[in-house]
């Protein structure tokens, strides 16, 4: 096949599809609006030259797909488990820290349990992760003392949506995922998402011959006959031949500009990231670490050498906040965290809070599975706002891939 694969969009979905198309030998042209690949999961440096990740993100050792594109970019040095004892949860209302496993098995022995964890609740915990009908989180876990301790603060996490309304069904598929053998790692990027996963990634790609074009913002998709003939760009027009193909890697808002007609999602959920620079850096042996809170505004730190990034997820309640009250109140509860962590640090004068006002798409039960379908020919879409998954790094991953095995089923 001579046909190009057109991929518009740079972030996590997009170079899914990018390194999936050159693995099975297609010609790939990369196209990104932003000065930058990766999207959400980008690194940041500012003006005054304070560099840290958009946002925490992680991962599990149950997100195969996201683990092969990792292994393939070679890529895999830089993915780490910070907590490898068990993830450090510090509850801000009695000020103890416990140590929680990750996985529904480790919980047998009772150091790795959640504080509050009975019998009572086992059937809450059951009906999660059985792939039943979908339901609200929260009510599976009235007058339960798990909801604080784990449910509430894992729903947010995972889904950036309120347990109280969050879907039983996509954050069971996550838990069924987890409960695998081997699957409840938790690992973070050593060095930072553009570090150890969007930097490799673009290298990967560069070797293989593909170029990445940024600053092009897609304006329309010109069609005839029930195809793509061209993609608009600002400035620029690049016709597609009838062999060529294309991949929209873009969030929902932009396909429903490109295509009014496609349902795609209308509602989102905020995230709230704050970071961090610390006075004096941490020893590169005692990072990155990685502790909850539970009764606190924010949710996640993650502590690298020279800053922490903190997380406060489906902070609809939050987003209006004034900023430098926001920085003063989560600077004022993490730190008892990290020091019942024993992770000693003094911050620095330098902070930043980023408000991401359409962070993920609402995540409610009975809400809509997105699998939208393209009106051309040719043609596929994107984005972790597809499938059935939470909209998390895996998802975009899976997604990618999924758009060109279906673009490559329609070739002749």
């Amino acid at each position: 096949m001579t046909g190009l694969i057109h991929i518009v969009g740079a972030g996590i979905a997009g170079l899914s599809a990018a390194i999936a198309a050159v693995e099975a030998g297609d010609t790939v042209r990369l196209y990104e609006a932003a000065p930058h690949a990766g999207g959400r999961c980008r690194t940041v440096t500012g003006a005054d030259g304070f560099t840290h990740d958009n946002g925490a993100h992680v991962l599990l050792s149950a997100n195969r797909a996201a683990r092969g594109l990792i292994d393939r970019i070679g890529a895999q040095d830089g993915w780490i488990e910070p907590e490898p004892r068990g993830l450090p949860v510090y509850d801000a209302h009695t000020r103890r820290l416990s140590r929680i496993g990750l996985s529904p098995w480790s919980w047998m022995a009772r150091d790795k349990r959640p504080p509050g964890l009975g019998l009572a609740d086992l059937p809450g915990l059951a009906r999660l992760a059985a792939p039943l009908a979908d339901r609200p989180i929260g009510p599976l876990f009235t007058g339960s003392a798990l909801h604080h301790q784990l449910i509430e603060p894992l729903t947010v996490a995972v889904l950036n949506t309120p347990a109280s309304r969050a879907s039983s069904a996509r954050l069971g598929r996550a838990l069924r995922r987890v409960m695998r053998p081997g699957g409840a790692r938790l690992l973070v990027a050593r060095n930072g998402l553009g570090p150890d996963l969007v930097d490799p990634a673009i290298a990967w790609l560069a070797h293989h011959g593909v170029e990445l074009r940024t600053g092009m913002r897609l304006r329309a998709v010109e069609a005839q006959d029930g195809r793509a003939t061209a993609l608009v760009f600002a400035g620029e027009t690049i016709p597609l031949s009838v062999e060529d193909r294309v991949i929209l890697a873009l969030p929902p808002a932009e396909i429903a500009r490109l295509f009014p007609q496609i349902h795609a999602p209308t509602r989102f959920e905020p995230i709230i990231n704050a970071h961090f620079a610390l006075d004096e850096p941490l020893p590169t042996e005692a990072v990155p670490r990685f502790v909850g809170l539970v009764g606190a505004l924010a949710q996640w730190v993650l502590v690298r050498a020279d800053h922490l990034s903190v997380t406060v997820s489906a902070a609809e309640d939050r987003i209006a906040d004034d900023p430098e009250r926001l920085l003063a109140r989560i600077e004022a509860e993490i730190m008892p965290a990290l020091a019942a962590a024993g992770v000693a640090c003094r911050i620095g004068e330098r902070s930043r809070l980023v408000k991401e006002k359409r962070a993920t798409m609402t995540q409610d039960a009975g809400g809509a599975v997105y699998r939208p379908r393209p009106p051309l020919r040719g043609l596929a879409f994107a984005g972790d706002w597809i499938g059935p998954l939470p909209a998390t790094i895996e998802a975009a991953v899976l997604s990618g891939q999924n758009a060109l095995a279906q673009i490559t089923g329609e070739r002749p």
